[in-house]
């Protein structure tokens, strides 16, 4: 599974998701890149997302939608978003085994 996290570079927030990220990834197996959100303007503006850091699922060859945002501003507990992350991970090598 492999998640993009958008940032900024005048951002407190986007320091500290990638802090956590970057922590997670000791515990699960998931892969994540960080881009500078001027490089999806387009995708905020069709997402209605005006803040950073944003956490969207990629998905190959598949637009961005509503349901691959993981989090956007406000960033989860650290218990919580590594809940979510296995969760996603999770369904995304089930999908793997099972396809």
């Amino acid at each position: 599974m492999k998640f993009v996290l958008v940032t900024q570079e005048v951002c407190p927030r986007c320091e500290v998701a990638k802090k956590i990220l970057r922590e997670l990834q000791n515990e699960i197996d998931f892969e994540w890149e960080e881009v500078d959100m001027y490089e999806m303007l387009d995708t905020f503006t069709y997402l209605g997302i005006a803040t950073t850091p944003v956490l969207l699922v990629h998905r190959e060859d598949e637009d961005y939608s509503e349901e691959d945002i993981v989090f956007m501003g406000e960033l989860p507990r650290k218990w919580r978003l590594r809940e979510i992350i296995g969760e996603l991970a999770g369904q995304d090598s089930l999908k793997r085994r099972t396809a």
